[in-house]
């Protein structure tokens, strides 16, 4: 790396130094100022590019370290952005009555902000209490946006408000550890161009298909009310859907109790921190819970300094995780979940042997899921059609024959039919994310991770049937 060149943020005064060297490597942890013989204090900042290239260049913050026996040097401690902006963020937080108990948000390397311990803590603390009056809802968006928006759904309230303040002053503390506009095209399928899109897997489109409904849905609804705003561009919009859409709690007030489930929902500060755990060690992940005073979590477990405390945002996927918060779990993390879509394998295959009809009526057709363990239960059914007659199908379905006595020729089908198919599509689509020049290099890698869970998946359940 090369040494990075800075010059005083202000101008030499009565009483001040006049700077005459300034060297800052990116390999060094110190900025050592030489001063023409002044030691005291004064204020300085330098812009420093970013080591992370998927967030935003900003300028740098420094801390003064003061040494007594210093006479004619300042050493200054370099400090990342991130954690200059956590502790303001911490500063904030505090002035609006938001209390962290033995935690505290911090940059973890390659995966963001998490929340970690600072201490060694109990099971059954109460780590995080934010209250009511912070939560961003449906109950404190301005007058001026319901009033301007009936009928418009929550998820687009919020991303109204939320665009219209980001440029305040008010909200600068939590704002500055929102991820980028550039962190949220790379992360989030809604984003990504259409070549990338298409590549997508199959549950992970469809996800994606009622996402993108949904987002033009509320786009609708803005631009009919003619906002004259530069901050309410599509664009922009997007953007702050997005963060409603990755960083909301489920949560039903009075206002919201009669709307759909999709609108039960509110921003909230530093809770909006904590990443999902899948499955947490031991089941140490924490728990969030309302009343009418606060939000609060609390730990299940105890926790040592520096362990990372997560929650967790429901029983996902990883298709789901990908299109809705733009990252995946790797295993064993997410194996309790994650699970692969079956039809664009089996569905042709019945269809072609005219079974479409009698599935359909029975409400066996389609949704056909594979997951670490097995097949899903729909799964069997629809591959009995295929190994069994009409009366023996049926027979089973009705409980009147055994379901383990055509097990064999099941579980053959589901090799034959299913699976060896569902591999060389996976390899296929690997190849063209492999090849594939569109978007960005992160989007591309995210894509081909999760074909290599979803070829796991399917080369594990094969061999696994094979070998018995």
């Amino acid at each position: 790396m090369t040494a990075i060149a800075g010059s005083n943020s202000q101008s030499a005064t009565a009483g001040h130094p006049t700077i005459t060297t300034l060297t800052l490597t990116q390999y060094s942890s110190e900025i050592v100022l030489q001063l023409d013989g002044f030691a005291a204090s004064f204020t300085h900042s330098v812009a420093v590019p970013l080591m992370r290239a998927e967030r935003r260049a900003r300028d740098s913050h420094l801390e003064k370290a003061h040494d007594k026996n210093l006479t004619n040097q300042h050493i200054i401690r370099h400090i990342d952005p991130m954690e200059a902006d956590i502790e303001n963020l911490l500063v904030w937080a505090k002035s609006q009555g938001i209390e962290i108990n033995g935690c505290s948000p911090k940059q973890l390397h390659g995966r963001g902000v998490g929340i970690v311990a600072t201490r060694a803590l109990e099971a059954n603390h109460v780590i995080l209490r934010v209250p009511t009056a912070t939560l961003r809802s449906l109950a404190n968006t301005p007058r001026a946006i319901t009033a301007r928006l009936p009928g418009a759904s929550v998820h687009a309230l919020l991303a109204v408000s939320l665009c219209l303040d980001l440029a305040s002053p008010s909200l600068a503390a939590w704002r500055a550890v929102f991820p980028s506009r550039a962190d949220i095209r790379a992360a989030l399928p809604l984003c990504w161009p259409s070549e990338l899109r298409a590549l997508l897997p199959p549950s992970a489109s469809a996800r994606l298909a009622r996402q993108s409904a949904a987002f033009h849905r509320d786009w609708a609804s803005v631009e009919a009310a003619a906002y004259d705003s530069a901050a309410l561009t599509k664009d922009e919009f997007l953007y702050a859907w997005l963060l409603v859409n990755t960083r909301s709690f489920y949560h039903a007030t009075r206002f919201t109790a009669k709307r759909p489930k999709e609108d039960h929902m509110v921003l909230q500060p530093v809770a909006d921190l904590f990443n999902h755990a899948g499955d947490a060690p031991g089941g140490a992940f924490c728990v969030g819970s309302f009343d009418d005073a606060a939000f609060t979590v609390t730990t299940r477990a105890a926790h040592a300094p520096g362990d990372e405390l997560f929650i967790q945002y429901g029983p996902h996927g990883n298709d789901f995780l990908l299109v809705e918060y733009g990252f995946t779990l790797p295993s064993p993390l997410n194996d309790a979940w994650d699970e692969t879509s079956l039809d664009p394998y089996l569905c042709p295959a019945l269809a072609a042997a005219g079974h479409r009809t009698v599935l359909e009526e029975a409400g066996f057709w389609g949704q056909y899921m594979l997951d670490r363990e097995t097949a899903c239960y729909r799964t069997h059914v629809a591959l009995r059609a295929l190994c069994l007659t009409p009366l023996q199908w049926r027979a089973v379905l009705d409980g009147e024959r055994d379901e383990d006595r055509d097990r064999a020729r099941v579980e053959a089908a589901l090799v034959a039919v299913v699976l060896r198919p569902a591999e060389e599509d996976a390899a296929a689509h690997i190849r063209d994310v492999d090849e594939a020049t569109a978007g960005e290099a992160l989007s591309r890698q995210a894509l081909r991770d999760r074909w290599v869970q979803i070829m796991e998946l399917l080369v594990g359940m094969r061999q696994k049937l094979e070998s018995q």
